[in-house]
């Protein structure tokens, strides 16, 4: 295989971006004022009842010119904001189709990767080690935190904890505070 470099190659072409907006005005010369005052304060694409947007888009020029170009570059770079946020509208798209057919994972997983801003961090897990005065082996539990680490040991030596009241399945183990039944698909109480 022949020794491959890396390269960022980039086109340009001409363009025009032209924006239509609806504007009621007593003649052309004060409708043109008002979507250029709105165009300076920047509202002239917020679509409002008195000022509706028509038409966003970018129009190639007739006598375009396209134009590539090519430097050689050590490694790829990150990629650019413009490409984060075209990533980010495909995914809140996708986002939406997933929640329109009714398959929520997947729309969790899509809603993730548009606003990852807005995903909490996971806390590292640390290793917890388990001693106990009543003749248990000591143990480790891997946790993000004393209580659940307190709670993996637990139930690591057969012990649950519910909240009082809460429904514990019989046969999958499972623990619910509101529920008198047990929910879960892949629970043998619920395959019939």
């Amino acid at each position: 295989m022949p020794n491959l470099k890396k390269f960022a190659v980039s086109y340009t072409i001409d363009y025009q971006h032209r924006v239509v907006v609806g504007v009621a005005a007593p003649e052309l010369s004060t409708a043109i004022q008002l979507a250029r005052n709105a165009f300076e304060e920047g509202v002239i694409w917020d679509d409002m009842p008195d000022m509706p947007l028509l038409l966003d888009d970018y129009e190639e020029n007739e006598d375009e010119t396209l134009e590539f170009y090519a430097e050689e570059i050590q490694s790829f770079p990150e990629p650019d904001s413009s490409v984060k946020q075209l990533k980010g509208r495909q995914f809140a798209f996708y986002c939406a189709q997933a929640l329109l057919s009714g398959d929520m994972d997947s729309a969790l997983e899509f809603a993730k990767k548009a606003l990852p801003q807005f995903v909490p961090s996971q806390p590292e897990e640390t290793i917890w080690s388990v001693k106990s005065d009543n003749g248990c082996d000591p143990f480790e539990v891997n946790a993000a935190n004393r209580e659940d680490a307190l709670r993996d040991a637990l139930f690591a030596i057969g012990w649950t904890v519910a909240q009082k009241g809460a429904f514990e399945c019989d046969q999958c183990g499972r623990i619910y505070d509101d529920a008198g039944q047990c929910l879960s698909d892949d629970c043998p109480a619920n395959m019939k």
